[in-house]
């Protein structure tokens, strides 16, 4: 039987595989392209089965929104040569599409496709996605930092989503405002800085309204440092992110602005960007 040159180019796009292992499983398959696609399924499990002992530590986040869907995702591989290729993006694109789709019983044939196509293991390692008014997506230092993030109103420009998701890469806040961390984490927290004092020789002995101001300025500090509303805004560091929406959008200051956002840095970066909080100042 002839085989068909649309078949091979079918079952390369569905699978992954080359030219000519399509073609060698349609003739097994007497030219069924159903048939041969199970018979280069079958493989390409194997095939996976044999990479995923190797580590996968490249590879990169990636977000975007389609429609009213945000997606953001990590995809990694195991040579960098891989990662920067511009193939490699498009497949974590294709990802994030049917992700957003809620199509997610189609990921692991995706997966398995990279695995077929760049003969690495490539793993999803992690996910996330929200719907709302005004979702936007954000990456910077070529996938090593990504934000998804959804505005409660609609804005004439990006600039404000912009703005926020580059202070959420820069400063990596836990929270979105201090009245979002639930009274039993928040007792956590203070118990953790009772006990820090308690165990400190020096402070312990000092008054009890001492010790009491004390915890105080930690758990402010607290949230200065994890709270996005109460952080440095850092394209101006004498305000703080509430204060320059008070400043800068002052009808949005009854709104909360923010609803949810998701801040990903590739896994084996884990230290906070070297180039400090002017990172995005031209």
């Amino acid at each position: 039987m002839k085989i068909q040159i649309k078949d091979i180019q079918y079952l390369r796009e569905k699978t992954g595989f080359g030219i000519m292992d399509c073609k060698k499983e349609l003739e097994k398959a007497n030219g069924v392209v159903e048939v041969a696609f199970n018979l280069l399924e079958e493989r390409g499990l194997q095939i996976q089965e044999k990479k995923a002992e190797r580590n996968s530590e490249e590879g990169i986040v990636y977000a975007e929104v389609f429609e009213e869907t945000g997606v953001i995702l990590e995809v990694s591989t195991e040579t960098d040569f891989v990662a920067r290729s511009p193939e490699f993006l498009e497949g974590v694109k294709d990802i994030a599409k049917i992700i957003a789709k809620g199509e997610d019983d189609k990921i692991d044939d995706m997966v398995r496709a990279m695995v077929m196509k760049f003969r690495e293991n490539v793993k999803l390692k992690r996910y996330n996605s929200l719907k709302g008014l005004a979702p936007f997506a954000y990456m910077h230092g070529n996938g090593k930092y990504a934000v998804l993030l959804n505005l409660e109103v609609k804005m004439d420009s990006d600039l404000l989503s912009k703005d926020l998701a580059m202070q959420i890469i820069a400063s990596a806040p836990r929270y979105i405002s201090r009245e979002d961390i639930s009274a039993p984490e928040m007792e956590v927290i203070k118990n953790e800085f009772l006990d820090s004092l308690k165990s400190d020789e020096v402070i312990s002995k000092k008054p009890q309204k001492v010790l009491d101001k004390i915890l105080i300025g930690k758990i402010e500090k607290f949230y200065k440092e994890n709270c996005l509303m109460d952080q440095a805004y850092i394209k101006d560091e004498t305000l703080t992110v509430k204060e320059m929406l008070n400043r800068d959008y002052e009808n949005l200051s009854k709104v909360k602005l923010i609803d949810k956002f998701y801040r990903y840095e590739k896994e084996e970066a884990k230290l906070k960007c070297a180039c400090g909080t002017n990172m995005f100042i031209d």
